[in-house]
Parts: C-alpha cells; sequence; structure tokens
C-alpha cells in the first residue's frame, strides 16, 4: 500500500512548484520531501519530475498521476472529515462533485435555500462529468452534478432535468428579434460560437444544422459556456450554450433567446447507487430542483425509470 505521507509530500511539490516550498507547507524536513517524492517514483515505476538542481517540474506521467492522487488525497480527507463530525456529533458535512457550469449556476443557490439546515461543512469540488461519476464511484463525493450525456450505470439520479440549449446575443444584436426567439436558420452565413466538446453539445448543434440545411461562416469553440458568451457579448458571432450557464450565470450586456428549433439538453444529481442518502443530501436534492425550475425557463423534471432520455444521450459517448 502506498505510503499517505509520500502522496501529501508529492501533492505538496506539485501545488508549491519546489521542494522547499513544499517542506515549508508540510512543516516537515526539506530532506524528508525528497525522500518521500523518490520513494513514491521507485513504487509507481516512473520519474514525477524533471529535476534541474532546486527546479523541479512535473513529468507527463507525474501529471497524470497528480490527477489520481488528488482523487485519493481527496477521498482520505473525506474520512477525517467525517471521523471529527461523528467525535464532535456536529451535522453531518455535505461534499458535492459538480461540472463548472452545474457549480457556477446552480450549486450555490440550492445551498441558500437549505438556509438553517446547511451543514457546518460543505466541499464543493468542480470537474469534467466523467471525473464527477469517477467521485461517485470511488465515494469521494456524496452528491455528483452534470449535464449528459455521461455513463450513469451504478448511480441513482435523485434529480433529472430537461431544457433545450439557447442562444446568447449582445444586446444590441438581439434587438434583431423583437419577437423574442432566434431562428435557426438565421445562423447560416454568421459565425457559430460553442463548447467544443465533440461529445457533448457540439454533435447535437451540428445536427440541427445540417438537418436545416445550414452553414455557419466559421467557428469559435471554448471548453467553457461562459467563454462563449463572453464571445457572443463582443459580437463575434452567436453563441449556442446550454441554459444552466445562460439563466444561471447572466452576464451583463448579453440576451438569452430560446431557438427556434429545439435542441435538448438534460443534467441530472446523482448518487451512488450503493450509498445510503443521509437527510442533508436529500434536503439539497430538493432544494436543487427547486432552483431548476425557478431558474431554468421551461424546465422539465422526467422520470429516468419511464423516459429513455438518459440513454438516448449515452450512446454519445465514445
Amino acid at each position: 500500500m502506498m505510503d499517505v505521507r509520500a502522496l501529501e509530500a508529492f501533492e505538496a511539490a506539485m501545488s508549491c512548484g519546489s521542494m522547499t516550498a513544499a517542506a515549508k507547507q508540510l512543516n516537515i524536513a526539506q530532506p524528508t520531501v525528497t525522500r518521500l517524492v523518490k520513494e513514491l517514483e521507485a513504487e509507481v515505476g516512473f520519474d514525477l519530475f524533471h529535476r534541474n538542481g532546486p527546479r523541479i517540474t512535473p513529468t507527463d506521467k507525474g501529471l497524470k498521476f497528480h490527477e489520481e492522487a488528488r482523487r485519493v488525497l481527496g477521498g482520505l480527507k473525506l474520512i477525517r472529515d467525517r471521523a471529527e463530525a461523528i467525535r464532535s456529533e456536529r451535522q453531518e458535512a455535505l461534499d458535492i462533485a459538480a461540472t463548472p457550469t452545474m457549480a457556477g449556476g446552480l450549486v450555490a443557490p440550492a445551498l441558500q435555500l437549505l438556509a438553517e439546515d446547511l451543514p457546518q461543512d460543505v466541499d464543493l469540488q468542480t470537474m469534467t462529468a466523467d471525473h464527477v461519476v469517477e467521485a461517485l464511484r470511488n465515494r469521494t463525493a456524496d452528491l455528483g452534478i452534470a449535464g449528459f450525456p455521461l455513463d450513469a450505470t451504478g448511480l441513482v439520479a435523485h434529480v433529472l432535468c430537461e431544457s433545450t440549449l439557447v442562444v446568447a446575443l449582445s444586446d444590441r444584436a438581439a434587438r434583431a428579434y423583437p419577437d423574442g426567439r432566434f431562428p435557426l436558420r438565421d445562423l447560416a452565413g454568421k459565425r457559430l460560437i460553442s463548447a467544443g466538446n465533440r461529445y457533448r453539445l457540439r454533435p447535437l448543434i451540428d445536427a440541427a444544422m445540417q438537418a436545416a440545411g445550414i452553414r455557419p461562416s466559421g467557428s469559435i469553440t471554448s471548453n467553457s459556456s461562459l467563454n462563449a458568451i463572453m464571445a457572443a457579448r463582443a459580437e463575434l458571432g452567436v453563441a449556442i450554450i446550454d441554459p444552466v450557464t445562460a439563466y444561471g450565470i447572466p452576464v451583463k450586456g448579453t440576451t438569452i433567446l430560446p431557438l427556434d428549433t429545439p435542441i435538448p439538453y438534460l443534467w441530472g444529481l446523482f448518487s451512488d447507487s450503493h450509498r445510503v442518502t443521509t437527510p442533508a443530501q436529500t434536503r439539497f436534492a430538493e432544494m436543487f430542483r427547486q432552483v431548476c425550475a425557478d431558474l431554468i425557463p421551461d424546465c422539465r423534471f422526467p422520470n429516468p425509470s419511464e423516459n429513455d432520455a438518459i440513454a438516448q444521450t449515452s450512446r454519445m459517448l465514445p
């Protein structure tokens, strides 16, 4: 079994950028940090850092291993926090893993609605949808929030939400649409701005344009819908984005319009199916559903057992 101290030394060295700074952070001697990292390298069988005198830079394998180490250490922190909560008999903690979109647009309002039921300790970590699922399966998070498609095998959907993609335009550009709706055909000859993940939103957008025979003049892609909104505000094109970012993180100077051709978008709040749901988690799920209903126009809540949306979107996975 790997030495937890070695993992902590590696994490500190990655965060601080040097063995000396890592030693100060951990309050141990610098040679001890160096020894622990070298022992970890010997155990995993590859170099974690490039060394140039006192300077260190992570290797490619070191960067990949860092993601795994962070999850392991996060799980250990969760265990320590839970043990402390049991010892002190304080209210249970709440650990949430969410994509940046969900964390930014929906989590804080849901926590606010908990009011006096808000746990003393809340840990919110942002990550990709795939890592949200992994955090739930590894039990380093109580609840996970992400958009589809995702591999929901072994997960329970406490809240399943469905809406449609929307358009973001600058306020000036939006004046051309006094009826408050953006015709998909108006993308012809304009630059399309969208999130660039080819397994998530973009295939749905491309399919809708292909069905309508529409070809944009160019594109701007980003890994963030918020970046797409900012580009639309600068009048660089037309942004087609998820409704959670659009309504949950409003940007001054932009107008959000529905499309005349609905493009579905689904998201949900999940937990591992083998994990007992606590009262705090159940209460948060209730508040999350309320926030989605309040913030997202036309938000629907399909029953996972009666709706095949999960299966349909999961087919888009590679």
